[in-house]
């Protein structure tokens, strides 16, 4: 919303290594089964070890996906994070003692004795250091940014219509933590561009007396939304400042489903009375079918809106002609994926493809408990064969 041939274990790794850097696949994910693949001296590689639930690993981890990105032109620096928590011996056998931990694995040196990076974790200081050590300067793509400026007039417009999500960020100019919020904040609205219900602001409220006896504001930044619908709310946010933290809040608060890189999730565009018919479907008789069908049109005149209207007569119109050609959910799954793998989608039309194919998803069997389950048993299973090949 994959193909196979008989090959050697370390030539699939190979193979698979070569892609991801010949893609310039952004953040290169490194495990002890492709570790020596990746990092054979024949490349300049930074390495960020880290744990998932480290508070400054999560703090960098968008800057850090950015220089991943910003070298994506060159197929000799490499930008790669190693999961420390899951793979300890590969922490272990390069020092590893906090996270994050970030070396340098310089094209041609020893690979058993890295440089350790001790600079700021921004990104312009990882992209400076790449660039002195590598001598290629990275192509930094900064966020585009759709936030919306207020003063107290667009404020008091935005939080009293009841069709926005609106969430302000109350700043100072002269706030340190403000600025090191900025870019973040940028990517956030970059996120929700699409959703023209939800609405990413900010206000310079550092000398302005009519916020101020609006809104309390005890320090800098202070984060407030107000949701939409009759029975808005506000709601203070006191999260962490990185972006997953954030698009999770607006997730919850704002009914979207968007993931960091601001897709859909695997549920958008999905109905639950509609994803049960859709599982009766699948395993029905040609005479079921038919009564599937009606009843599938039937939910859709049920549903609530015109957005849930179009959504419902997805459905139907993938039953209809699966009752010609049976094959018609694979084939257009496998359809749409390649056109959006060609990049031939604008970024306002995306939303409606990922939405098809998370419909199909359910016509072609893969719930996501089923996927969720199939994704953890295969990495259990990769990580159980791994482990007597943990050496360098």
């Amino acid at each position: 919303m994959r193909f196979s041939f008989k090959i050697s274990t370390a030539a699939a790794v190979a193979a698979i290594a070569s892609v991801a850097l010949a893609a310039g696949a952004g953040v290169v994910s490194l495990t002890p089964k492709n570790f020596k693949t990746v990092i054979d001296g024949s490349k300049d590689v930074l390495v960020k070890f880290y744990a998932p639930w480290c508070g400054h690993c999560k703090t960098m981890a968008a800057d850090y996906v950015t220089l991943a990105n910003s070298y994506s032109h060159s197929d000799s620096v490499v930008i790669a994070e190693v999961n420390a928590d899951d793979h300890r011996d590969l922490g272990t056998k390069f020092g590893v003692e906090g996270f994050p931990t970030l070396k340098f694995f310089p094209k041609g040196g020893d690979v058993k004795t890295p440089e350790d990076y001790s600079g700021g974790r921004d990104l312009d200081s990882l992209a400076n250091f790449v660039r002195d050590k590598t001598g290629l300067a990275a192509r930094i793509k900064k966020p585009v940014s759709h936030v919306t400026e207020l003063d107290f007039d667009k404020f008091k417009a935005l939080t009293t219509d009841e069709s926005k999500f609106v969430l302000v960020e109350f700043y100072a100019p002269w706030c340190g933590h403000c600025k090191s919020l900025a870019p973040i904040y940028a990517q956030l609205s970059e996120v929700f561009q699409n959703d023209e219900h939800v609405v990413i602001a900010n206000y310079n409220a550092n000398d302005d007396a009519k916020i101020k006896a609006e809104v309390t504001i005890e320090g800098f930044p202070t984060l407030i939304a107000w949701t939409a619908g009759k029975d808005s709310k506000k709601v203070e946010y006191d999260g962490s400042r990185n972006l997953e933290s954030l698009v999770d809040f607006v997730n919850e608060h704002a009914g979207t489903k968007r993931t960091t890189e601001g897709m859909l999730d695997q549920s958008a565009g999905r109905l639950e009375a509609l994803d049960a018919i859709a599982r009766k479907y699948i395993a029905a008789s040609k005479v079921q079918r038919t009564k599937l069908i009606a009843a599938a049109k039937a939910a859709a005149d049920k549903a609530k809106d015109k957005t849930q209207v179009k959504l419902a007569q997805y459905y139907v119109k993938v039953m209809e002609k699966m009752n010609s050609a049976s094959d018609f959910a694979s084939k257009e799954a496998e359809r749409l994926k390649n056109i959006v793998k060609s990049g031939a989608v604008s970024a306002s039309k995306l939303d409606g493809f990922t939405i098809r194919q998370n419909v199909l998803n359910v016509f072609l069997g893969k719930s996501d408990e089923a996927k969720k389950q199939e994704e953890a048993e295969a990495e259990a299973s990769k990580d159980d064969a791994e482990r007597p090949k943990d050496e360098l």
